[in-house]
C-alpha cells in the first residue's frame, strides 16, 4: 500500500465518520480488500499479517 493509497482510504473513512454514514460489513471488507490488507477470505495479506497477530493477541487479553 502506498502513502498515497493510505491517504485516500484513510480520507474516505473520515468522511464517513464525519457523515455519520453507516458502513455496513461488506463495504468495510471491500475497503481493506480494495486496501490490499485482507484478501478476499477476510484473512490478512503477508504484509499485515501481524496486525492478525496482535489483534488475536488483544483478544486473548480481554477475554472476548
Amino acid at each position: 500500500m502506498t502513502d498515497k493509497d493510505y491517504n485516500r482510504l484513510l480520507e474516505s473513512v473520515k468522511r464517513k465518520l464525519r457523515n455519520k454514514d453507516k458502513i455496513t460489513k461488506e463495504e468495510a471488507l471491500s475497503s481493506l480488500v480494495s486496501a490490499g490488507i485482507l484478501d478476499e477470505n477476510g484473512n490478512h495479506t503477508p504484509p499485515y499479517a501481524h496486525l492478525g497477530a496482535a489483534s488475536e493477541r488483544l483478544k486473548k487479553e480481554r477475554n472476548v
